[in-house]
């Protein structure tokens, strides 16, 4: 078969919100470097020239001027290869009535306009000198052959064959995401009888992680090639060569990878050195050891109050370690001296902040999932800090990734033994992520999942501890973007 199109080029860049210059040019560099190894068409990923999650940019009057002055230099900086990316869009609601209402010359400054508007991403084809506007989940024609362009990552499928399916969707990663890629895109190639591209960018936005993975997938449904996960990577694909074996990572590798870009972007993005982490919690080798993989031992901090803690010398590591006894003996003092233990984490970590802040360090919580959601911390104390990757893991997820670490890190983890609290993960879960409601998990037709007591006692820890989650860090994200919590978690709880 006769192909018009052989080498597809795919640029997979980390785009930062609003940093249009330095998105722009990643992406020059990755189209060049497509083009020297015979790209026919190159795809890069949606939100390259305005980064992720821009939607605080919207409401900004420079947005789409900047947006559409970027797509034309970029289309002159192009080649023979077009170019296909997506980028956001505003729009706005009952446009047309507010245009007969007030004048199209008085949008651009009306007040309404910032509360009615919305972003969405739009398609674009850009060729030497040309940028066209495409529709999304259209199919157009490109050097002869057809094209089907989505931004979105349903299971949408064209009316007609096209030749080439391309997918730009912008969702976060989470756990099971490459294998759900995989098996989506491979199924609408081999649905469709056409070749699929789907590219992804990388990076972090808040507490998002964009996962990357981008591949393409043959008319059969096999991937031809991959690129790598968590980072950033340009590459060219021959569709003519037959698909070779290619299996997804191990899902330990994938999440540490993922907190690993997580913790270095949260770092970098911020203009952070690095890390400072409490070494006197029971997840913190664990958190040392992402921290280390991500940025390296000499920009990772560790700060403790035993004297007997020797996490640091295992790590490698510096580590503060604080004189502590005057101002624990005056806080007992202060309280006629009844000890008190939330006052002493409070202390604590108001020290670690302090000493954090005089490095140009970030501070790193060291709570877990269950924690969080029992409320098993004191206002100001553990949750104290700007970041918290572990705080959307529960405890099988800390146990199988400090087994993925324990390879790397001789004698920091101890004897692992299988998680505790098994029970108590499932039923905040249920309540909290699944949004079951109580009353549900105790049906008799549900043949009893869990014990009454257990789940009222933990119904309780979840409502009293709602207000204590509001003042959390950013959470890394590892779960899938429907069960992603929004705190405080206290609606229909109460039944």
């Amino acid at each position: 078969m006769k192909y018009s199109i052989k080498k597809i080029g795919i640029i997979q860049n980390a785009p930062l919100p609003g940093d249009f210059s330095n998105n722009l040019r990643a992406i020059v560099q990755g189209y060049r470097e497509c083009l020297d190894h015979g790209a026919d068409i190159v795809v890069a990923p949606a939100a390259a020239l305005c980064g992720l999650e821009p939607q605080s940019l919207a409401t900004r009057s420079s947005f789409l001027a900047q947006t559409q002055a970027a797509l034309e230099s970029l289309s002159r900086e192009l080649g023979h290869a077009p170019l296909i990316l997506a980028a956001y869009t505003v729009t706005i609601n009952d446009e047309d009535l507010y245009i007969g209402m007030i004048g199209e010359d008085d949008m651009a400054n009306d007040t309404w306009m910032q509360k009615d508007r919305r972003i969405v991403l739009t398609p674009y084809l850009l060729e030497k000198d040309c940028v066209t506007e495409v529709t999304d989940g259209e199919t157009i024609e490109i050097n002869d052959r057809l094209f089907y362009i989505d931004t979105n990552d349903r299971d949408m499928l064209p009316d007609t064959g096209p030749d080439f399916m391309v997918r730009l969707p912008c969702t976060p990663w989470f756990g099971g995401a490459a294998k759900d890629d995989y098996e989506i895109r491979a199924w609408e190639a081999s649905m469709v009888g056409c070749t699929v591209i789907c590219c992804r960018p990388v990076g972090t936005a808040g507490g998002n992680i964009y996962g990357g993975g981008s591949g393409v997938y043959s008319l059969e449904g096999e991937i031809l090639q991959r690129l790598p996960y968590f980072e950033v990577a340009n590459k060219v694909i021959d569709i003519t060569r037959s698909p070779q074996a290619r299996n997804l990572p191990e899902e330990a590798e994938l999440m540490s990878s993922a907190l690993e870009r997580g913790v270095r972007d949260n770092v970098r993005n911020n203009g952070f050195t690095g890390v400072c982490l409490p070494l006197d919690h029971e997840n913190a080798p664990l958190l040392a050891a992402i921290s280390i993989k991500a940025l390296g031992a000499a920009n990772v901090c560790g700060i403790s109050f035993d004297p007997e803690n020797t996490l640091s010398d295992k790590l490698g590591i510096s580590c503060f370690r604080p004189n502590f006894q005057p101002l624990e003996s005056a806080a007992l003092t202060a309280l006629g001296g009844e000890e008190n233990k939330a006052l002493l984490e409070r202390l604590r970590t108001t020290i670690a902040m302090s000493h954090a802040e005089s490095r140009g360090l970030m501070l790193c919580s060291p709570l877990a999932r269950r924690q969080i959601m029992l409320g098993e911390f004191s206002m100001y104390g553990l949750s104290g800090g700007l970041l918290a990757p572990l705080g959307n893991l529960y405890d099988v997820d800390l146990y199988l990734l400090s087994e993925y670490y324990a390879e790397q890190f001789d004698n920091i983890f101890g004897s692992l033994t299988e998680p505790p609290h098994g029970t108590t993960n499932r039923i905040i879960h249920e309540l909290a992520d699944l949004n079951t409601a109580p009353s549900v998990l105790l049906d008799a037709e549900h043949n009893y999942l869990f014990k009454e007591n257990d789940v009222r006692i933990i119904q309780r820890k979840l409502l009293a501890s709602a207000l204590k989650r509001t003042q959390l860090p950013i959470i890394l994200h590892a779960d899938a973007p429907d069960q992603q919590l929004r705190f405080p978690v206290s609606h229909r709880l109460n039944d």
